[in-house]
């Protein structure tokens, strides 16, 4: 049983809360894993399930933990709080944050454009475009489906080059070639995943996703690429700055 007391005034509800949030951080519980029920826990440090109960909500209102009705408590996966107010990136976002990133190349080629990319490009219907699609992961987990869409015309010469090395600089890589990104249009939307996004996210079909579309434009307007991007709802939240 694990040494908990009142004697220093210190409530033992938090004192649990304290001890399991090590556990969490330290990696004794890992992301995605289900913890011990709540009798067991309430027995190891010796407490009541309503005491015991109460720590384990304070973690959820914290966002370390999460229930799955029927099945158990589970630990939460790291979460991508995301400032929208702001033309970022996922590597310079997820960096900043100490996390450790990385992605996998899963399409990489010449096609032509369909109708709404070849709107968002300012071409033609067919119009030769870039197709770089990734799933982007933290630590082991992925958590990104992204799809960018890139005109030939401006940009041909990426095809010469490895992608593996390039895909996580495509704004610089953008800014080599003379166009800088400068601003984005983008519009959120609510979706669920279908068998492949289930597939590749690990998640199960129908889980929430938060999608998103993006244009991105250079200092003099020229809209410089497109995507799609399939985010898993359970690990990624959006704050914007509002003005009045």
């Amino acid at each position: 049983m694990d040494d908990l007391t009142k004697l220093d005034g210190v409530p033992l509800y938090i004192k649990i809360r304290q001890s399991l949030r090590e556990n969490i951080l330290n990696g004794s519980y890992k992301r995605g894993e289900k913890i011990p029920s709540e009798e067991e826990l309430a027995a190891q440090y010796g407490v009541s399930r309503m005491t015991l109960r109460h720590s384990i909500n304070d973690l959820i209102d914290e966002g370390l933990l999460y229930r799955r009705q029927g099945v158990g408590t589970f630990v939460a996966h790291h979460h991508l709080a995301r400032d929208h107010s702001r033309l970022t990136n996922f590597f310079e976002n997820s960096r900043k944050d100490g996390l450790q990133v990385s992605e996998k190349v899963l399409d990489f080629r010449q096609i032509p454009a369909k109708y709404q990319v070849a709107k968002a490009l300012n071409l033609k219907e067919a119009d030769p475009v870039i197709c770089i699609k990734t799933l982007r992961f933290i630590e082991t987990e992925p958590v990104t489906v992204h799809e960018a869409y890139i005109p030939m015309v401006l940009f041909g010469d990426l095809l010469k080059m490895d992608i593996e090395s390039q895909s996580q600089d495509l704004w610089g890589f953008y800014e080599r070639c003379g166009y800088k990104v400068k601003r984005g249009v983008q519009r959120l939307e609510a979706r669920q995943a279908d068998e492949e996004l289930a597939e590749l996210l690990s998640m199960q079909i129908g889980a929430p996703i938060l999608y998103k579309e993006r244009t991105l434009f250079s200092e003099d307007g020229t809209p410089i690429e497109f995507l799609y991007c399939f985010n898993r709802g359970d690990m990624y939240s959006i704050t914007v700055s509002l003005l009045r």
